[in-house]
């Protein structure tokens, strides 16, 4: 059978990919080397807008009762006195999540991989690993082996996207290069859980101290991690002594109040793949981008390609859409990621400052801003809107994330995306806002747009987020993607038809 796309690497950007599609009812064919989910955390750190694309994939609930909210941080200069903050935004949370959440990585997969199993229109092929691949003008054709028998494949789809991770085979294959950003550094990491009370701090803390940098992470339950710098002179080797490792991390907090899960080196990376995108391939997650990760932005921006991907696969398939469309993936997502990346990269210079004269300047400064007001105090200030790609030229709303209020249903509290689908939606907030819209009631369908009142004469709202979304932008509806980032606001008849138009162009109809 000839596939929709074929997704190589079942991580959790893969996986992401795969159920978004599958739930869609594409054909897809995923390759995953590994047998079963490696058991130990990776990224711990999710945001509002990841938690948005796991309510589609049908996980986000069950996800929940493992996560918590991030404490807020507190990066300590070299006297051990607070230089720079980020204070966790206060509920309520105009996306239905808190802005930033920890987890445990391989919870994520499992409940992804389940999820997957569920889908009919999935393949799921355990054990096996991409080999080859080669494109004509419609179709790529992909070779991939069982790994325990080395028997040989060869299948066929609309698609191919590379998921699987910094070192990609998909990638390689396609001889795309990294742009390097300008950071590479060695990182201990260590896991464990609090076994029972010690002294610790009750939030995250950057030790911003150049004998030693370090991280410590208050992650779920009793779950703690540590990412301590490797210092000069020093090899992810000397780590594998555990004397060295116990001196190491017992600088920062009694071990013996925890049992360790993992410890692990990691060289933290600034890079950026060349090109997204070749003929009918498609890279994405650690394939494309390693972020350095001291903004924990780094399986969020793998989940954003996911997101933005999915939405424009599917509608090339339901509604043969144009090249351009599949286009604007490189042409949103990189700058994104570039802001993104840099920011990391920026925090992890702040971090790891390892020249005392410098980090002493550097606490004066930053200490100077903290007092004065002038810092940005809030992690999601440093999360960039969409810039430019499939949104509406010139609307200060564009590209902006909409709010997810909370609505009753069928007499239930729910959150908005539980209950309206992955598509594009037509929000009005009122009866004649709703009635701009009747005169192209089957042209919005054709376009695949979803009609959506929320306010008095549509979904009751509990918590008012999207009418005082409307009243403090000056609009009374909105136009909004798939992925909820809003394509243009809509205040009046006129400005909707200018705005569908814009629409219409900016999907090939």
């Amino acid at each position: 059978m000839k596939y929709d796309a074929i997704i190589s690497g079942c991580g959790p950007v893969g996986a992401t990919l795969a159920v978004l599609l599958g739930q869609n009812g594409l054909n897809v064919l995923v390759l995953e080397r590994f047998q079963s989910v490696f058991d130990k955390p990776r990224a711990i750190v999710l945001d509002w807008e990841v938690m948005r694309i796991l309510q589609f994939c049908g996980i986000a609930d069950e996800l929940s009762k493992t996560i918590s909210p991030h404490p807020g941080t507190d990066f300590l200069g070299v006297d051990g006195e607070v230089i720079k903050q980020f204070d966790p935004l206060p509920p309520p949370y105009p996306l239905g999540w808190a802005a930033t959440l920890m987890f445990v990585q391989p919870v994520l997969e499992r409940l992804l991989r389940k999820k997957l199993a569920s889908l009919p229109t999935v393949d799921m092929r355990l054990g096996s690993e991409f080999e080859q691949l080669e494109q004509s003008g419609s179709e790529v054709s992909v070779r991939f082996a069982d790994i325990k028998t080395g028997e040989a494949s060869e299948v066929v789809a609309d698609f191919l996207i590379g998921c699987d991770g910094a070192n990609s085979s998909v990638r390689q294959t396609l001889g795309i290069g990294f742009r390097d950003l300008g950071f590479d550094e060695w990182w201990l990491v260590i896991d464990a859980w609090q076994q029972r009370d010690t002294e610790l701090p009750l939030k995250t803390t950057q030790y911003c101290r150049p004998s030693r940098p370090a991280t410590f992470v208050v992650g779920p339950d009793n779950l703690r991690r540590w990412e301590i710098k490797l210092m000069p002179g020093e090899t992810p080797e000397d780590f594998k002594d555990s004397a060295k490792l116990n001196d190491v991390w017992g600088g920062y907090v009694d071990t013996s109040a925890f049992k360790l899960w993992r410890s692990a080196t990691y060289r933290f990376n600034a890079r950026i793949g060349k090109k997204w995108r070749e003929g009918r391939v498609f890279l994405a997650g650690d394939a494309m981008h390693q972020t350095p990760p001291f903004l924990g932005q780094g399986l969020c921006a793998g989940l954003r390609d996911a997101s933005n991907l999915a939405w424009k696969l599917i509608r090339t398939k339901t509604h043969e859409t144009s090249e351009p469309l599949l286009d604007s993936y490189e042409v949103e997502r990189l700058p994104h990621v570039s802001f993104i990346i840099e920011a990391g990269k920026e925090f992890g210079l702040i971090i790891g400052e390892l020249d005392e004269e410098k980090a002493r300047v550097r606490d004066k400064t930053l200490r100077a801003q903290l007092l004065a007001g002038k810092m940005v105090t809030a992690r999601q200030k440093f999360i960039p809107n969409l810039t430019t790609g499939i949104i509406k030229p010139g609307d200060p709303l564009a590209g902006t994330l909409m709010v997810q209020p909370r609505i009753m249903h069928d007499g239930t509290a729910k959150l908005l995306d539980d209950v309206v689908p992955m598509s594009f939606l037509y929000f009005a907030t009122d009866e004649e806002s709703q009635s701009w819209a009747d005169e192209n009631d089957n042209a919005l369908a054709r376009l695949g747009v979803q009609r959506i009142t929320v306010g008095p004469s549509g979904f009751e709202e509990i918590d008012s987020f999207m009418l005082d979304w409307a009243t403090e932008n000056g609009v009374r509806a909105a136009f909004v993607r798939p992925d909820r980032y809003v394509y243009g606001g809509v205040s009046s008849m006129s400005d909707f038809a200018i705005t569908y138009a814009a629409l219409a162009q900016h999907l090939g109809a």
